[in-house]
């Protein structure tokens, strides 16, 4: 009696199993990552439930991909996305074996999704081949730096599905990026605006428009700017006959909010740059935005809280506490030959009054030319020469040497033949200034003050050899360290100072040409042209 009631049993076990579960064979695919999903799940089918019915999970999972801000113009080409969509119209009607792939497909796109949220779209290497066929070109030494993030998505996935919430395992991968959200809801307004036609196109302008004036086109230009809230209705100053064409004050402030929102000067005159603007086709605008969005997978996802924020193209450091900003100024950064890197790191020393030690290559092409025309340049520039990079090593006296014979050579870096090493005292002209801020890093970068405080009223700011020059120094210190009067004296006499922090201060050096910033959308010029270039990797290279 034992034996056949033991066989009912292990029979009974089976048909339930059939009836309730649709489970896997091992070797269902090829690929060793997906067969992983399925050891952990026991083999059984990961987005369809015990009685053959599909998971609401796999729709959610479906919606998010198809609604992705950056990919969406191409999610087909890139995602099995019609097919499963065919198979789930179709799945009261499933075989087992369709059931199978449809379970696959979903593991698949997953899969493949959460590893495009956590790193990015872009093909890396490709991005770097092309930073170096510049810098083979041009000698430009383009650096960018990019962080992944690394995450368990089989656990994440078993996670999201015992809170039947697709959200959790994406949100723990995708963009942590301040700015991310808006500019995702920005790309959804700009794309209601292309379906309705785009902006109204302004006529082309022969001389600048000034406020005060009749001009033809300033009926196009009011029209142009309420669609991109720049200006809140389209009323104009009734008093003037005519004054659809009239540039009153209230369109003046509306072209200045236009002109700050992308980083032109802000005279309020219609110039040929402005109209230029106005008149950037929206489906461009819509581009630099996802590129933009692009940029910020590859960012860590803790910024920190308490962090300081460069970015590049907007001539711009914030420091942030709290996600709130509590000091910002302007930066001056690399010129285009001599961009600067775009990393993070962090903070953890500030020096003050420091002695510059000028790069080699800046001696060999540019102090070098100098003293060959003029053998004091380096007493007037209290530059002094030593054996090595310790102001204390040996002091070579420079007074008769013919530095003729080192133009157009490599002797001056050659520490065997000619172990010079060119440092400037702190003071005077010093481009160091009276501060600089540490992060060692591999590209040799750093933060310090300046003594050329005209150039940061300059539009375009990008002036420096890769470090950034600061605006308000002394307040960046002020707010990163306690300071005491002995700290001031130390400051006015000129004596070089090492401050250590007591906690390291994460620094982020960005580059970002679109963003969002108090509700209002801002654009900044591509002046290192990273937009032209991840713009061919995202739409064009990759089909």
């Amino acid at each position: 009696m034992k034996t056949p009631f033991f066989i009912f049993i292990i029979f009974t076990f089976i048909l339930n199993s059939l009836l309730c579960s649709t489970t896997l064979e091992i070797s269902t695919s090829n690929d060793k990552r997906i067969n992983k999903y399925y050891y952990y799940f026991n083999n059984q089918t990961i987005w369809i439930d015990k009685n053959n019915q599909i998971k609401d999970i796999a729709f959610d999972l479906i919606e998010e991909i198809k609604d992705d801000k950056i990919l969406k113009p191409f999610v087909n080409k890139i995602f099995n996305i019609k097919k499963i969509e065919n198979l789930l119209e179709h799945r009261d009607h499933l075989e087992k074996t369709k059931i199978i792939e449809l379970d696959t497909l979903l593991t698949k796109t997953y899969d493949q999704y959460m590893n495009y949220l956590a790193r990015g779209f872009i093909n890396w290497k490709s991005f770097i081949e092309e930073l170096e066929k510049i810098e083979e070109e041009s000698e430009i030494k383009a650096k960018w730096s990019k962080y992944e993030v690394r995450k368990n998505n089989i656990k994440l996935l078993k996670t999201s599905i015992e809170k039947d919430d697709i959200n959790y395992a994406l949100k723990q991968v995708n963009y942590t990026f301040p700015y991310a959200n808006d500019l995702e809801e920005e790309i959804t307004r700009l794309e209601k605006i292309k379906e309705t036609g785009g902006y109204t196109i302004t006529p082309e302008i022969l001389q600048p428009l000034k406020v005060g004036n009749f001009y033809p086109q300033i009926e196009f230009i009011r029209q142009r700017l309420y669609e991109s809230k720049d200006i809140d209705s389209l009323e104009c100053a009734k008093v003037v006959k005519n004054c659809q064409y009239y540039f009153d004050k209230k369109l003046f402030k509306a072209v200045i909010n236009f002109q700050k929102r992308y980083g032109l000067i802000t005279d309020g005159v219609i110039g040929k740059n402005t109209i230029d603007k106005l008149n950037t086709p929206i489906e461009e605008k819509i581009k630099v935005l996802r590129v933009n969005l692009e940029r910020m997978r590859w960012l860590p996802r803790n910024l920190g809280e308490r962090y300081i924020l460069i970015n590049i193209p907007a001539y711009k450091l914030k420091l942030y506490e709290e996600k709130k900003v509590q000091l910002k100024m302007d930066v001056i950064v690399g010129k285009k030959k001599f961009p600067t890197p775009i990393f993070s790191h962090k903070m953890s020393e500030v020096i003050v009054n420091p002695y510059w030690k000028i790069p080699q290559t800046i001696v060999k092409n540019e102090i070098i030319p100098k003293l060959a025309k003029d053998s004091k340049y380096l007493a007037k520039e209290n530059i002094k020469v030593f054996e090595n990079w310790d102001v204390n090593s040996l002091e070579f006296d420079v007074s008769k040497v013919d530095w003729n014979m080192y133009v157009n050579n490599d002797l001056i870096g050659t520490p065997k033949e000619a172990p010079m090493r060119f440092i400037q005292t702190p003071g005077g002209s010093n481009p160091l200034g009276r501060v600089k801020f540490l992060f060692p890093n591999q590209y040799s970068v750093y933060l310090h003050d300046t003594p050329e405080k005209q150039y940061f009223k300059m539009r375009e700011k990008t002036l420096s050899h890769g470090c950034i020059r600061l605006e308000k120094p002394f307040e960046l210190f002020e707010n990163i360290l306690t300071i005491n009067k002995d700290d001031i004296k130390i400051v006015k006499k000129l004596e070089e100072s090492d401050y250590k922090l007591s906690k390291k201060i994460p620094i982020h050096i960005v580059y970002l040409t679109a963003w969002v910033e108090n509700d209002k959308l801002q654009f900044r010029d591509d002046i290192y042209n990273y937009d032209k270039i991840q713009s061919k990797l995202l739409f064009e290279s990759t089909f």
